[in-house]
């Protein structure tokens, strides 16, 4: 815990000069340089609370069926979070219980390193109270000026504090964001810091998870970072496989067109996933419905064997990170109507191609 709050107190002056604008980004790694892309076979790892979380023997076992699986990466998810999508605090991310602590995504990264699993660490706000379905993060909006001011110092100490633990722990790959959808486009100067800010701190490449809904088309930054990176809940269709390929043709030339917007940017999904419910490629990303549906495997391994089929190959595309497998490799939820693909049909599917690359 000492180490911890050497940690937070290196963060609170760099986000005190950071807010002073005072600070010098002269020594930030030039975006790009001595980059190569790696072609990513991510799964993104949901903690699970208690013993069964990040850091837990179970999630050892969880780890090493995933390298099992044929995947190189994982995906792990610090939560900071906030009462409401006016609100301008984040807490509950810096140790305290029973929320997901430091020293538990810790010992995840070296858990992951252990089996020879590369990492991307993608903090993420949870809009809600805990155990709570939660809003979506994209809809965070501040209602006055001083508001959006405090809460970018209270993400600039959130991302910052996570950024630091990356390089410590020689994580691969960090995000900056995910889907905030709101405030990347009215606060870009904003933004801008935040990415700067963590490039100071984090030596490796860097993204951003936009939202699929036309957040990673208007986001004005992509020049700041290695990636583009794109929560990738497209809707495909209802109908058969190739009618759902045909769909994926037109979300296919939108990320082209950004790609190439950017220098041929690579693209790379860092969330993507389909519940095993009737109806998932219509609208792949709405769960608040979860436990009232009933189960569909059949509807989440076409749409997985869609997915793999229209992106997998494409030479602008430099992965994805597939949502989700628990931290604890036993759990299961009353109605199996959720985004897991583990002992599923679904799993055959991801298997199979991971195999291929």
């Amino acid at each position: 815990m000492r180490g911890m709050g050497l940690m937070q107190s290196r963060i609170v002056v760099i986000v005190f000069i950071c807010i002073l604008g005072e600070v010098s980004f002269g020594e930030i790694p030039e975006v790009g340089k001595n980059f190569r892309p790696e072609f990513q076979k991510g799964v993104c790892v949901v903690h699970n609370f208690g013993e069964r979380g990040y850091g837990s023997e179970k999630a050892r076992e969880s780890m090493q069926a995933i390298r099992e699986l044929g995947a190189n990466y994982v995906s792990l998810s610090p939560i900071g979070w906030s009462f409401h999508l006016g609100y301008e605090k984040i807490i509950g991310w810096g140790g305290e219980e029973p929320t997901l602590t430091p020293n538990s995504v810790r010992r995840a990264i070296r858990d992951a390193h252990s089996v020879g699993l590369k990492v991307l660490l993608n903090p993420q706000i949870w809009v809600g109270f805990y155990g709570t379905p939660g809003r979506w993060r994209g809809g965070i909006r501040m209602e006055s000026e001083e508001k959006w001011e405090e809460w970018f110092q209270e993400y600039m100490r959130f991302i910052l504090f996570w950024a630091w633990l990356a390089q410590e722990e020689g994580v691969e790959l960090f995000s900056v964001g995910s889907e905030l959808e709101g405030t990347t486009r009215e606060r870009v100067e904003d933004w801008r810091r935040v990415i700067r800010s963590v490039r100071a701190v984090y030596r490796g490449p860097c993204t951003y998870s936009a939202n699929w809904s036309g957040e990673f088309e208007s986001f004005p930054l992509w020049d700041e970072l290695e990636y583009i990176g794109v929560s990738g809940y497209f809707p495909i269709g209802s109908g058969g496989k190739e009618e759902r390929l045909q769909a994926a043709e037109g979300i296919k030339k939108r990320l082209v067109a950004v790609s190439e917007r950017y220098k041929k940017k690579p693209v790379l999904f860092l969330e993507v996933g389909y519940r095993s419910v009737a109806g998932a490629g219509e609208k792949p990303a709405e769960w608040e419905d979860e436990v009232l549906r009933m189960p569909d495997l059949e509807e989440q391994r076409l749409c997985y064997e869609v997915f793999f089929e229209a992106f997998w190959d494409e030479h602008w595309f430099s992965g994805a990170y597939l949502w989700n497998w628990y931290s604890d490799p036993q759990y299961r939820p009353l109605v199996e109507n959720d985004y897991s693909f583990r002992g599923k049909p679904a799993e055959g599917v991801v298997r199979r191609y991971f195999g291929k690359r």
